[in-house]
């Protein structure tokens, strides 16, 4: 009798596990890993595959703005000092030298063409004046600081390719830095809010970033693309006091990481009620 109650528990168990693992996996988006996180109540609301490694391409870019923002605020770094840009040896890579042809930036102008257009000479430039070449691994240093996997891994400030490697990372991994990044230093939603912004040289620069201004309360974060990557997002949006963070790696479209962005955070904000 014991043993055929037991079997019942054991045999209840493994379909409410099933049912959880189902809620957790069965996302419709088109992405390839996916999630959605509150960050009042530090917890996943939604996942998919997350703790696969995928290439995260410029949201990389997100834990060299996290050691800018810390520089500065150590003293270590001045948003007026002016920096030369370096120069790219990919000449398709996004730079903002190619869009405006000057060469010399405000630390404060290169942070922003980093976070807003995606350059990735600025992001490279500022990596290069906090640590030089070493300054990958002040990126995988901090990334422990922060409680990240050994799973993640940094091979440059911008996200590019380094010698046939690059810069690879987990839904999980990629929610702990995007909240520490919000949570530490909360101005960086000032600049990502943006929709463009106009340097101190007058020049101006589009974020990559489509739903600004389309679902209430998004303020960031980070778009990245390469053909190994895909289409990668992490969105933020805070709606009535709550924040959610939603993570989209290696989507097949522009448009589609943009659609199942909408879908995650609509459902993270169903999930907080």
């Amino acid at each position: 009798m014991k043993l055929r109650k037991l079997t019942w528990l054991l045999l209840i168990g493994t379909l409410l596990l099933s049912a959880c693992s189902d809620n957790q996996t069965n996302l419709n988006v088109s992405a390839d890993a996916a999630a959605v996180y509150s960050m009042n109540d530090k917890k996943a609301i939604s996942e998919k595959n997350s703790d696969k490694v995928m290439p995260i391409a410029s949201i990389t870019k997100l834990m060299t703005t996290f050691l800018v923002l810390e520089a500065v605020k150590k003293g270590e770094l001045s948003w007026d000092e002016k920096l030369d840009l370096i120069r790219l040896d990919d000449p398709s890579a996004v730079s903002l030298y190619a869009i405006t042809k000057k060469r010399t930036w405000s630390v404060r102008d290169l942070y922003s063409a980093m976070l807003v257009m995606s350059a990735n000479d600025a992001a490279e430039t500022l990596g290069n004046r906090l640590d030089g070449a070493d300054f990958p691994k002040k990126m995988n240093k901090e990334a422990k600081k922060l409680g990240l996997s050994n799973k993640t891994e940094f091979v440059s400030a911008s996200g590019l390719d380094v010698d046939g490697e690059r810069s690879v990372s987990t839904t999980k991994d990629l929610y702990k830095l995007s909240s520490e990044l919000i949570s530490t230093y909360p101005e960086v939603l000032d600049t990502t809010s943006k929709s463009s912004i106009i340097t101190e040289k007058g020049a101006k620069i589009e974020s990559t970033n489509d739903l600004i201004g389309t679902i209430p309360g998004l303020d960031g974060l980070k778009t990245g693309f390469t053909d190994e990557a895909g289409y990668c997002f992490i969105g933020t949006a805070k709606q009535n006091g709550k924040r959610v963070i939603s993570i989209v790696l290696n989507s097949d479209t522009a448009e589609n990481r943009f659609k199942d962005t909408e879908k995650l955070i609509k459902l993270g904000f169903k999930g907080e009620e």
